[in-house]
């Protein structure tokens, strides 16, 4: 919506508008990073496990949960690779 400049949606439109005039002022680029990876990351770590975990600082998450946010912060994309299961017996 941002990029076209237009929205067909009604209910949103004064909040496209007032959000495109200042970016149309000082020509402004932007873009969307999806960051989901290391709240993903951690949902799945807290639902497979039994224990109660808190973290309080950056340093006390585990490594896959740095390097994910690490990639959120320097905006870059993370690319999942799903491989399928072959099924090994044939009946």
């Amino acid at each position: 919506m941002l990029s076209n400049k237009s929205t067909n949606n009604m209910k949103i439109k004064h909040i496209v508008d007032r959000i495109i005039k200042p970016l149309d002022r000082h020509k402004s680029p932007f873009c969307h990073c999806f960051r989901e990876a290391a709240a993903d990351f951690l949902a799945k770590n807290a639902s497979s496990s039994r224990n109660s975990t808190f973290y309080h600082s950056f340093q006390e998450l585990p490594r896959e949960a740095k390097e994910l946010f690490k990639l959120d912060k320097w905006q870059l994309p993370m690319i999942r690779r799903r491989f399928e299961k072959c099924d090994l017996f044939d009946s």
